[in-house]
């Protein structure tokens, strides 16, 4: 489990960007020091660590063959999947009996694809299931939306979709419902365009992170 600090303000990353992390094992694999060499003041990134970068720390970090970092808080997580693969822009879950025990994510809707509404975050790579990477929960970021969506106008609402089928896309001017207010992401930036990567500026209470 993570130290309890809000945030990290620096971290050891097993990749030179951000979005390219996919560390087989939690905190990426750590390299042996040779006998009577001094070790490295380095902190070793663990599940449940937030980061926050700003958009300057967020471009230089980003892979730009995978897509661009926007400033906001990022999380350590293990991503797992049962049928939902991770796809960049993708909304993870997260499963009531995990917290307190473990930071995991899923690619499939939780706690069921009718109420999606246990969202830890959105994936800024496609991570290989059981491996670990960073997503982010608050900030700019780039959601994936839906084959078929509500309404298409700059600054509407943007929801996890709410569907009876496998789903971990986002819908935008979905109407206001008990369901719809709990799969609440934030608000789009300019006009989201089905099945499309998008900009939204995430406003969801819970995007401060597990502490």
């Amino acid at each position: 489990m993570a130290g309890g600090m809000l945030t990290k303000q620096a971290d050891l990353l097993s990749a030179r960007y951000l979005n390219d992390v996919n560390d087989q094992v939690s905190g990426g694999q750590m390299v042996s020091v040779p006998p009577g060499a001094a070790s490295p003041m380095a902190s070793q990134t663990q599940p449940g660590d937030r980061i926050v970068l700003d958009d300057a720390t967020a471009m230089g970090l980003s892979d730009a063959n995978v897509g661009t970092l926007y400033g906001g808080v990022y999380m350590y997580y293990q991503f797992q999947t049962t049928t939902r693969a991770a796809v960049r822009g993708g909304i993870v879950f997260f499963k009531a009996a995990d917290i307190g025990v473990q930071y995991v994510v899923y690619g499939d809707a939780q706690p069921t694809t009718a109420i999606p509404t246990y969202i830890a975050g959105i994936l800024i790579n496609a991570l290989t299931a059981n491996y670990y990477g960073w997503i982010q929960v608050a900030g700019a970021a780039s959601v994936l939306f839906d084959s078929a969506l509500t309404a298409t106008a700059a600054g509407n609402w943007v929801t996890a979709k709410v569907s009876a089928a496998v789903a971990s896309t986002a819908d935008s001017g979905a109407a206001a419902g008990v369901v719809t207010l709990a799969a609440l992401l934030g608000v789009g930036v300019g006009l989201p365009a089905v099945s499309t990567v998008s900009l939204v500026m995430l406003t969801r209470g819970t995007f401060c992170g597990r502490i």
